[in-house]
């Protein structure tokens, strides 16, 4: 895998000593690769990642890995509130209103390189590769439900939930009935906290509430993504807490 060291950006900081446990993709939402690492590297911007690929597959290094580079924003996931000290941002040379309307094949190729790399140096869970949309829900929406989740679950590159027994998903939901939470959506909301989904916008906010649905469903169910019945999201997230759950317990 060869990486490019030619363009450095000076929005980063340090770590403060924080391991790295998270691998966090993005788009840039730019024309070219060309604007967007100049925007990268652009001082007056405060945003930085630490690897970019190009459409033609070329891996960019902007940012060291051992300094906190400026990608996540304000972000959340688990009990995680400062997703740039622990996480490694990787941009992809992606835009739906321009001609880099697609993820090339040579794109995700290099992608998947520098993931595998980065994910055994680091020792890093596969749950725990997330998209900029999973960890800032009500702001953004890259990668997008046309980025090809599955091809990286395939490769154990993103976590997909397993199947669990009958049994085991009667107990979870006889908890539920037992803590009298009746309506779907208070589980819904329940079942993605545990997940690592933030949560605290979408229990009084309809609008903030859909977003976060989108986001879920543009990582999970992105072949039913516009016509995903209310019992299917439903039962994926059930499935999605089900497999963590007993995961943990």
């Amino acid at each position: 895998m060869k990486l490019i060291h030619k363009f450095k950006s000076l929005n980063y900081d340090k770590r403060n000593n924080k391991r790295i446990s998270f691998l966090i993709l993005h788009y840039t939402a730019l024309p070219s690769v060309e604007d967007s690492i100049k925007y990268l590297c652009d001082k007056k911007n405060k945003v930085s990642c630490h690897y970019i690929i190009s459409q033609n597959g070329k891996i960019y290094n902007l940012v060291s890995e051992k300094k906190r580079a400026w990608h996540a924003g304000q972000s959340n996931w688990l009990l995680e509130k400062d997703l740039n000290s622990v996480s490694i941002g990787i941009e992809l040379d992606f835009s739906t209103n321009n001609n880099n309307n697609k993820f090339s094949t040579l794109l995700i190729k290099s992608l998947i390189c520098l993931l595998k790399y980065l994910k055994k140096k680091y020792k890093i869970d596969k749950k725990n590769i997330l998209g900029h949309s999973d960890i800032a829900p009500y702001r953004k929406i890259d990668p997008g439900e046309t980025f090809p989740w599955k091809k990286l679950c395939n490769l154990e590159l993103s976590y997909n939930p397993k199947k669990v027994s009958l049994m085991e998903s009667k107990k979870i939901r006889m908890w539920f009935k037992k803590n009298k939470i009746y309506s779907n959506k208070n589980k819904i909301l329940i079942m993605l906290n545990f997940i690592g989904y933030d949560i605290s916008k979408s229990i009084n906010n309809k609008h903030s509430y859909q977003s976060l649905i989108n986001n879920y469903k543009s990582h999970y169910l992105q072949k039913s993504n516009t016509k995903c019945s209310n019992a299917k999201l439903y039962n994926s997230i059930e499935k999605h807490f089900f497999s963590l759950l007993l995961t943990k317990t």
